[in-house]
C-alpha cells in the first residue's frame, strides 16, 4: 500500500518531462484542512491539487540524465541473446516493474525495460514471490542443479539469509561487471562484501525515492519561535544543517509552547539508526577483501548517543509509537516531523504551511547528508547455480545504467509542480535523493543476530539513557567474532 502511494506521485510527470517555462512556483493552496492519515487507502487519494499559476523555476541546472543514462546503457558490451527469455524473481515488482499503478511510473519503467530487451535481445519476465518461498524454492534449486531464476530482486535485510544458505554468486566474479560504475550505488556492494565475496548492489533501478527519510518542518510554529525557515534551507546548502541545529530549533518552539516539538510515526522505531549514521557512524566497517568488524565505538558514538538522549528527554517530543503523527503534522499539531518521503503526497492540501529538509549531519565541513536505507530497499543479487553469469551479470548493469538519474528527475519535477510548496523544498527533494546510503548491519543483522544486537538494537535500546556503553564491549566482541567466522578471508 505505501508503495501504492508512492508510485502514484508520477502520474503527472510525463508532461512535465517536456516543460520548459519560467517564472515562480506559487505555494500551494492551503485554504483546506487535509484529513491525511497514515492508515488508511483512501488518505491524500483524490484530493484537488492546487496548480501554479505562473509555472515555475528549474529547481537545478543538469545535465540530461537521459542522455547520460542512454550513454551508460550504450557503453555496454554489445550482446544479441537471440530472444531468450530473462526471469527476475522478486518479493515486490512494485517500483521495479509497476503492472498497476499510475501510467507514468509504468511508462517510464517499461521504457527502460524496452531500451534493455532491445539492446540485448531478451524478453524479461518479473516473478513476484514472497521472501520465505524465494529462499525455500532457490535452495532447492540449487540442490537439485535445477534453473530457478537468472536474476533476484530482493530487500537488503534479506541478502544475509540468502548467504547464509550459500544461495548467492560472488557478483564480482560475474564476467562484463563493473561496480565502480557510477550507476551503482558504490556503498551498498560495500556493505554487502565480506572476505573476498560481494553479495549484491543496488542502483537507481532498485532505489526507490520512498526509501528515503526526510525532516519536514511547518513553517508557521517555527516563525512564530523565532525561526526563519529561510535560514535552515541556508544553513543545508551551507553544510551547516545539523542534528544540534534541529536541537535548538525544538527548544525554542518548546520555549512557546502549545505543539509538538518532533514527531515520527513510520519511522519511530528506526530513528536512533537514522540519527547514529547521518551524523557519520557506520554500524559495521567492511568491503571487498576485508573480514567486517563493528565500525564504531561507545566514544565515537557519544555525539549520536547525547543528541538522542535529548530528543527522548524533550516532554513535547513524540518519537516513540504515535500513530498519527502524520495527520497531525498535517493539521499543524507538529514542528518537524521525521517522515518517509511518501508522506509528501498526503500533505498536497494539508492546512500546515510545510516545507522539507533533509535528514541532519553531525559537525565538520567533512561531513556528508547521509539517508541510511532502510531493510526493504531492494538490491540486485544473482543465484550460485546460475550457469551463465555473464547474462544476468550485463543485464543487471544495463538495468541500473538505463535508470540513471532519469527515474529521480521524474519524481521531483512532479513533486515541484503538483506538492512542494517553495522553490528551496524542490532544491532540498532533489539533495535527499543523492543521500542514499547503506550499513552492513542492515543487510545480514536478520540471518546472524548477534550483529543486530551489537549495532542497531543496541543503539535503539540505549538511545533514551544513553548507556549504550554498559553493554558495548560484550556485544561488541561476540559480533566480531560472528563475522571472523562467516565472512573470513578464506577461498
Amino acid at each position: 500500500m505505501i508503495l501504492k502511494r508512492f508510485l502514484s506521485l508520477f502520474c503527472a510527470a510525463a508532461v512535465l518531462l517536456s516543460f520548459d517555462s519560467c517564472g515562480f512556483i506559487v505555494v500551494n493552496d492551503i485554504s483546506s484542512r487535509g484529513t491525511q492519515n497514515g492508515g488508511s487507502e483512501e488518505d491524500g487519494e483524490g484530493a484537488e491539487t492546487a496548480k501554479p499559476s505562473t509555472g515555475f523555476v528549474k529547481y537545478t541546472d543538469r545535465t540530461d540524465a537521459k542522455a547520460a543514462a542512454d550513454a551508460y546503457l550504450q557503453a555496454l558490451p554489445a550482446r544479441d541473446y537471440d530472444g531468450a527469455v530473462f526471469f527476475i524473481a522478486t518479493p515486490s515488482k512494485a517500483y521495479f516493474a509497476p503492472d498497476e499503478t499510475e501510467p507514468v511510473l509504468s511508462r517510464l519503467v517499461a521504457q527502460r525495460n524496452a531500451e534493455v530487451s532491445d539492446k540485448l535481445n531478451i524478453t524479461m519476465l518479473t516473478d513476484e514471490i514472497d521472501a520465505n518461498s524465494m529462499k525455500k524454492q532457490l535452495n532447492q534449486a540449487i540442490a537439485s542443479g535445477a534453473f530457478f531464476t537468472d536474476l533476484l530482486l530482493i530487500p537488503f535485510g534479506q541478502v544475509g539469509v540468502l548467504k547464509s544458505s550459500d544461495a548467492l554468486l560472488n557478483i564480482r566474479t560475474a564476467p562484463f561487471f563493473d561496480l565502480d560504475k557510477p550507476y551503482f550505488n558504490e556503498e551498498s556492494s560495500r556493505m554487502t562484501s565480506g572476505g573476498y565475496t560481494t553479495y549484491a548492489v543496488a542502483g537507481d533501478a532498485t532505489i526507490s525515492p520512498s526509501d528515503f527519510a526526510a525532516v519536514y518542518f511547518n513553517r508557521t510554529i517555527l516563525e512564530i519561535a523565532g525561526i526563519d525557515p529561510a535560514e535552515l534551507y541556508r544553513s543545508v546548502t551551507e553544510g551547516s544543517w545539523t542534528w544540534d541545529k534541529l536541537l535548538a530549533a525544538t527548544e525554542a518552539v518548546n520555549a512557546t509552547g502549545g505543539v509538538i516539538s518532533i514527531a515520527a510515526e513510520s519511522l519511530s522505531e528506526r530513528f536512533p539508526d537514522l540519527v547514529f549514521h547521518s551524523m557519520g557512524n557506520d554500524f559495521i566497517l567492511t568491503g571487498s577483501r576485508k573480514v567486517p568488524v563493528i565500525g564504531y565505538t561507545a566514544r565515537s558514538a557519544k555525539d549520536a548517543m547525547d543528541v538522542l538522549e535529548q530528543f527522548y528527554a524533550d516532554e513535547n517530543a513524540r518519537l516513540r509509537d504515535y500513530s498519527g503523527a502524520v495527520n497531525g503534522f498535517a493539521e499543524g499539531a507538529s514542528a518537524f516531523h521525521v517522515e518517509y518521503l511518501y508522506a509528501m503526497s498526503w500533505l498536497t492540501n494539508s492546512s500546515a504551511d510545510w516545507g522539507l529538509l533533509p535528514l541532519p549531519k553531525n559537525s565538520g565541513e567533512d561531513a556528508e547528508y547521509r539517508t541510511l536505507m532502510p531493510t526493504e530497499a531492494q538490491v540486485f543479487a544473482i543465484p550460485r547455480n546460475h550457469t551463465n553469469a555473464e547474462i544476468p551479470a550485463i543485464v543487471m548493469s544495463a538495468l541500473c545504467a538505463a535508470s540513471d538519474g532519469y527515474i529521480y528527475d521524474a519524481f521531483v519535477d512532479y513533486n515541484m509542480m503538483n506538492v512542494l510548496r517553495d522553490n528551496d523544498a524542490v532544491n532540498m527533494l532533489d539533495l535527499i535523493l543523492d543521500t542514499a546510503s547503506f550499513d552492513f548491519a542492515y543487510a545480514f543483522g536478520g540471518a546472524f543476530p548477534a550483529i543486530a544486537n551489537a549495532t542497531y538494537k543496541l543503539v535503539r535500546k540505549s538511545a533514551p539513557g544513553n548507556n549504550l556503553a554498559d553493554s558495548f564491549s560484550d556485544l561488541k566482541t561476540e559480533a566480531n567474532q560472528v563475522m571472523k567466522e562467516n565472512f573470513d578471508l578464506t577461498y
